[in-house]
């Protein structure tokens, strides 16, 4: 497979910034309110549990965590099977349609022991990384099996983590050198967002998740969110939807979108909050979390659209080994700016639909109530991929094998937005981002679009450049990105054909790779499993690849490690959430290792 190399290299135009001002635009007291707000209050903690003697959490000092079990035997070179639907049902459990894989890797420690932590469909496994095998367990010594990520919260805290989303977070926190898990779960109309974050146990530290005897020990925590978000005009809590994940030195920071239920679940503004990291390591009861909302004028007036043009919020993620530097500008955050009509805020209703901008926020920057600074990529409009003008959010274009269509979801940004702080002759703080972008006008064709940019106050664009497939014409989405130590960077994506049932050259969604260097230079997509079902696979649930994650290995800080997913077998319509779950499930996901230029 041919993939056009349209990397721009490095950019020396800075980007054009524009901002609104924050008086201008902010109406916090209204009904509904609008602009860049605090929230109405803030989430309060409900339960925690911490394995500190010394905590007061009114979860108690004991034990919270999952079993575990020493390692299967096992090898493997640059990929082994992740969690899968299979797995999922040999532990005597139902899996669901729609796995949205994410992970993060830790460090492998003095005694040749470390693992990777991922999320797939509401279920955790960590693996080892010297064999590939799970280590979590239903019994302490048991035989590895996927754990549901409410078992983190039960039986204390099953009342409120119950009815979780499917759009959980596992992750390596490498400033505080700790495991993150979080989801938001919907008890009975009230929203809560439950976290864990892993804990030492005696001399074994947080970072290996197999603890001791057979118990690895984790800090949780579960907070009713609902008090901090805000109502539309008829009184109704926005619905909290899609989070994303970011660490930072001063807080885990989590973001979501602000739904209206009340109006076909259009999208308003988004969310953010920073939560008490330190007092969650150290398993203590945690202060308030901050949190703020931005909602534009335009979606809520007299005359309101119903529908943001910025939504999908995501925070910086750090990543590396040199820490953040004094003079930051704070916890970076980072929104796709949607297409408009010309010269007004409303959505886009007229073919074609482009636009050139990116919505940037610093942390500071929310609480003092300002407007995103609009970042203009002038020269480089794009057009969001599967872009539907009249119907901004029915992302829907992405062809199968069987002719049904995927999400491309190319009216937002992928997660997760990038962080790393790279030293040497001018040190500089960076971000790195990607999205699907539409490429071919006729056929609707989707390619990727990754960035590198200058962070700080004034932030400006290092390097812009495309994938797309002009050979076969296959339709490439889903995208993640990671920087290493030397400020390459690392992707992953699907690749997905249109051709017919049983073509010897087709691609159901299948996971790609690429790397692309400091340079602007990208490397040759590597096919992580190339046709992985002979007669083509379908995705009956129309959901692939929402939160697949790539992070650098906290060993070498070269190596990449991410996790994407994949079909192991027909699924023509048995795994739906419309027709029902379980033994038709056969999506499967993938955890590989690349580094650049070693061909994967």
């Amino acid at each position: 497979m041919q993939i056009r190399n349209r990397a721009l290299g490095i950019l020396s135009v800075l980007v054009a910034l524009s901002g609104v001002a924050a008086s201008a635009q902010n109406n916090c007291g209204g009904n509904p309110s609008y602009g860049t707000c605090s929230a109405p209050a803030a989430p309060a903690q409900v339960w925690c549990a911490g394995n500190n003697a010394a905590s007061t959490c009114p979860g108690g000092t004991s034990w919270v965590g999952f079993n575990t079990t020493t390692p299967a035997a096992g090898n493997w070179t640059n990929q082994f099977e992740g969690l899968d639907a299979r797995g999922i049902l040999n532990s005597g459990r139902t899996p669901g349609a729609e796995p949205d894989p994410n992970g993060g890797v830790g460090p492998t420690d003095a005694f040749g022991v470390g693992q990777y932590l991922e999320f797939a469909d509401n279920y955790i496994q960590a693996f080892d990384k010297a064999t590939g095998s799970g280590i979590f367990s239903n019994l302490s010594g048991g035989a590895a099996s996927p754990q549901p990520i409410g078992m983190l919260f039960s039986p204390s805290a099953s009342t409120y983590c119950a009815g979780a989303s499917l759009d959980g977070i596992a992750s390596y926190d490498r400033i505080d050198n700790v495991f993150v898990l979080a989801n938001i779960f919907n008890n009975r109309g009230t929203y809560y967002l439950c976290m864990g974050v892993s804990a030492p146990t005696g001399s074994v530290a947080a970072s290996n998740l197999e603890g001791v005897a057979g118990q690895s020990a984790w800090n949780a925590y579960a907070y009713n969110i609902a008090p901090a978000i805000p109502k539309n005009a008829e009184g109704v809590t926005y619905f909290p939807d899609y989070e994303r994940f970011g660490t930072w030195r001063d807080g885990f920071y989590i973001s979501w979108d602000l739904m209206d239920v009340s109006n076909a679940y259009n999208i308003v503004g988004v969310e953010v909050c920073q939560f008490d990291k330190a007092n969650m390591i150290a398993g203590l009861p945690s202060n308030a979390p901050k949190c703020y909302t931005y909602i534009p004028q335009y979606v809520v007036g007299t005359s309101g659209t119903d529908r943001s043009l910025i939504h999908t919020l995501l925070p910086a993620d750090f990543e590396g080994e040199n820490p953040i530097p004094s003079n930051t500008a704070g916890e970076y955050f980072l929104a796709l700016v949607n297409p408009s009509n010309t010269g007004t805020n409303v959505q886009c209703s007229v073919s074609p639909c482009t636009s050139n901008r990116l919505a940037y926020w610093t942390w500071s920057g929310l609480t003092s109530g300002a407007a995103p600074t609009i970042l203009v990529l002038t020269g480089h409009p794009f057009t969001p991929g599967c872009y539907f003008p009249k119907a901004p959010y029915n992302t829907y274009c992405v062809p199968e094998p069987y002719g049904k269509t995927i999400d491309g979801l190319g009216d937002r940004l992928s997660y997760r937005l990038a962080y790393r702080y790279i030293t040497g002759t001018t040190s500089t703080e960076y971000l790195a981002v990607t999205h699907t972008v539409q490429e071919n006008s006729t056929t609707r064709r989707t390619g990727i679009r990754y960035y590198k940019l200058q962070a700080g106050k004034t932030p400006k664009l290092a390097i812009l450049g495309e994938l797309q497939d002009t050979t076969n014409n296959y339709f490439l989405s889903m995208p993640s990105v990671a920087m290493d130590k030397n400020g390459d960077l690392g992707i992953t994506y699907s690749v997905t054909g249109n051709s017919t049932k049983g073509s010897t050259n087709n691609y159901d969604p299948s996971p790609f790779f690429v790397t692309v260097s400091s340079a602007g230079v990208q490397g040759t997509p590597v096919a992580i499993l190339s046709n992985s079902g002979s007669s083509g696979q379908d995705e009956t649930d129309q959901d692939w690849g929402e939160y697949v994650s790539v992070s650098s290995d906290p060993d070498d800080d070269t190596t990449f490690w991410a996790v994407d997913e994949y079909m192991s077998g027909n699924q023509l319509g048995n795994c739906s959430y419309k027709l029902g779950v379980g033994s038709g499930c056969t999506w499967a996901s993938r955890i590989f290792t690349c580094q650049k230029g070693s061909g994967c």
